[in-house]
C-alpha cells in the first residue's frame, strides 16, 4: 500500500492528506483536540521565536490551568 504524503501540517505536528481532513477537523474538534491543538500551537509559536521566554511560560502555565480544570470536570462530571 503507497503512503500518501500530507498536503499540510499545522504547527509542524498536525498532519493532514485532503481539505476534507483539515475541515473535518475544525467542525469536529473535541475538548481534548482543542487543548492539544493550543499546546502545538504554544510550542510552535515558541520555537519560531514568536514568543518571548515569559510569554511562554506564562502560556505554558495557562495550558497547565486548563488542563487540570478539564480533568477535574470528567472526574467530577
Amino acid at each position: 500500500m503507497e503512503q500518501k504524503e500530507p498536503i499540510g501540517a499545522l504547527f509542524d505536528s498536525i498532519l493532514y492528506y485532503t481539505p476534507d481532513d483539515l475541515n473535518n477537523l475544525i467542525d469536529g474538534l473535541t475538548r481534548e483536540q482543542s487543548f492539544y491543538v493550543l499546546s502545538q500551537c504554544v510550542e510552535y509559536a515558541h520555537k519560531s521565536g514568536l514568543l518571548s521566554l515569559s510569554e511562554s511560560e506564562l502560556a505554558s502555565k495557562a495550558l497547565r490551568v486548563m488542563n487540570q480544570k478539564i480533568v477535574s470536570q470528567d472526574i467530577i462530571g
